[in-house]
């Protein structure tokens, strides 16, 4: 699985499958652990949906923070988890 910018794949011939997503866990929003699991286990999760699509590629992943705030289950501790997404591509072979 290639993960770049369109820019890097400006010279392949793309065939764009469309816009995919995927999240990591819930996770205390204290947690300090470490930082980077969390894009991992999303990043790893988008992959797999990437193949389930038979692509190739993923192009431009962005991650984004989800919380979960406290008001909303009064007396829990505030949630968080993260997104990905990106644009999965299939390359047309020359």
């Amino acid at each position: 699985m290639r993960i770049g910018s369109s820019k890097d794949l400006k010279n392949e011939t793309l065939n764009s499958l469309g816009l995919i997503s995927a999240t990591s866990d819930w996770r205390g929003a204290g947690e300090q652990a470490d930082a980077d699991a969390p894009r991992l286990k999303a990043l790893h999760q988008l992959m797999r949906t990437a193949e389930d699509h038979d692509a190739d590629a993923l192009l431009d992943v962005n991650y984004t923070e989800e919380i979960l705030p406290r008001a909303e289950y009064p007396g829990a501790a505030p949630l968080k988890r993260v997104c990905a997404t990106a644009v999965a591509v299939k390359l047309k072979s020359a």
